[in-house]
């Protein structure tokens, strides 16, 4: 009785102090530019455009130090898919139709340090798994990256932020593909509101 009302107190302990440096839960909205591109210049082969692309994320941060913290959470993205060089493509009934509509569950991990009170640059790995099938392109479930420069106010309790950013999927595909494969790429803007710990 007497280990478990002391394990208690020490884990309070620890929430407590944990909660006290420098924890903050951020929801976010983004919208994207996207294209697919082959990895290699391809004669006569298909290409995608990619429209509407959207996410909506919820990531958590720990400060390391006054300037450096580290970042994690759960990204969902979805767009619209055509084939550009087939207008016939698009329409239903035909005898090769495919998923026009695109989903990834994404899970970034990266850094962020502050350039001042307002600024900052971030950068790491995102683990990819597309959801949906058949979009006619390369699935993208695999090891990107991403990098950005962003801003972001502080209040008491509240933070708000604007992070235009660069992201590259399919880097490092989960499952061994031919020679060929398309790379998703997006270059995008996320808006978050944060609340502080």
């Amino acid at each position: 009785m007497k280990n478990a009302l002391l394990l208690s107190f020490i884990l309070l302990i620890s929430f407590s102090v944990t909660a006290q440096s420098g924890l903050e839960v951020r929801g976010y909205f983004g919208v994207s530019g996207a294209m697919a591109n082959w990895n290699e210049d391809l004669d006569g082969a298909s290409s995608v455009d990619i429209e509407s692309f959207r996410e909506v994320g919820l990531l958590i941060f720990k400060n390391v130090s006054e300037r450096f913290s580290l970042s994690g959470g759960l990204n969902y993205s979805f767009a619209k898919v055509e084939i550009s060089s087939c207008p016939l493509c698009n329409e239903t009934g035909l005898p090769y139709p495919y998923n026009q509509e695109f989903k990834m569950l994404s899970i970034p991990v990266y850094a962020e340090y502050a350039l001042g009170k307002i600024f900052y640059a971030a950068a790491g790995p995102i683990l990819d798994f597309q959801l949906s099938e058949e979009n006619n392109f390369s699935d993208q479930s695999g090891v990107g990256f991403l990098v950005g420069l962003g801003a972001k106010v502080k209040t008491e309790k509240f933070s708000f932020s604007i992070f235009p950013n660069y992201k590259r999927h399919n880097v490092i595909p989960f499952e061994k593909e031919e020679n060929y494969k398309q790379i998703l790429q997006e270059l995008g803007v996320q808006f978050g509101v944060g609340y502080l710990f």
